[in-house]
């Protein structure tokens, strides 16, 4: 059962938050009373948030900017200041045979799914440490225990981001900090308009399962910030039913 109550007030950094699970997690925390700050590359996408967040009654701020630069990143953290709870949404993905994934795909995959957000973590948790509270979530995927043709290269950054995740979780569980995996199968978002290999697409166009809503995933980031202290969400995985 949601509280608002628990969540009111709570400063929350959202990256990736101009579409998909980024979005829907603002739009959800602005229900919940939160006070947001949302980032990610596209500045238009960020003030139509705004105002629907607004309309709820949400106090929130707009960050424009690429977190593949450091120097953003810097900003950025400097903006969150004392933010309470850091939800990692930001991701891109390219699905391609292995054999004809260009060095560039693969570089931007790895630097936007881990090398930036393990940059933007790392300035936030020091925060957090020194506070010795907080909350980080990280969004994986399924991707990140399994290897699904075609989309080995961003499996494998998910991989990465998960095992910096539980690193995470060992290494600041005595400071007061929480580490929260969410890790979903097949979501309806548009990071997979990027892809565009004709065995891709036909492998896209046969799938018979209802892929999940970026609704239902921000459901379970809800759920994950506003337990109780003493009980740990360290992993949550979802799937679109049938697809286990």
């Amino acid at each position: 059962m949601q509280n608002n109550h628990l969540l009111k007030g709570k400063k929350v950094l959202i990256t990736g938050a101009s579409s998909g699970i980024g979005r829907s997690t603002a739009l959800a925390l602005a229900q919940m009373g939160c006070d947001i700050l949302v980032t990610s590359r596209r500045h238009s996408e960020l003030e139509k948030l705004a105002l629907e967040c607004q309309a709820l009654g949400a106090r929130i701020e707009i960050s424009a900017g690429d977190l593949n630069n450091p120097s953003y990143v810097e900003e950025l953290a400097l903006k969150a200041g004392d933010v309470d709870i850091l939800i990692n949404s930001a991701g891109v993905l390219t699905y391609a045979p292995i054999l004809e994934m260009t060095a560039k795909e693969c570089m931007d995959m790895f630097n936007t799914n881990v090398l930036a957000t393990f940059a933007l973590t790392s300035e936030i948790a020091r925060s957090m440490v020194k506070r010795k509270s907080g909350h980080i979530v990280m969004i994986t995927s399924t991707a990140a225990r399994e290897v699904y043709k075609l989309g080995g290269v961003y499996c494998a950054t998910k991989h990465a981001l998960s095992a910096i995740t539980r690193s995470l979780r060992l290494e600041l569980q005595g400071s007061g900090i929480r580490v929260t995996e969410i890790a979903p199968g097949m979501v309806d978002t548009p990071i997979r308009d990027t892809s565009n290999h004709p065995a891709v697409l036909a492998a896209i166009k046969a799938r018979t399962i209802k892929a999940l809503t970026p609704q239902e995933v921000a459901q379970s980031v809800v759920y994950a910030i506003q337990t109780d202290f003493n009980c740990c969400s360290d992993l949550i995985e979802l799937r679109p039913r049938g697809a286990a």
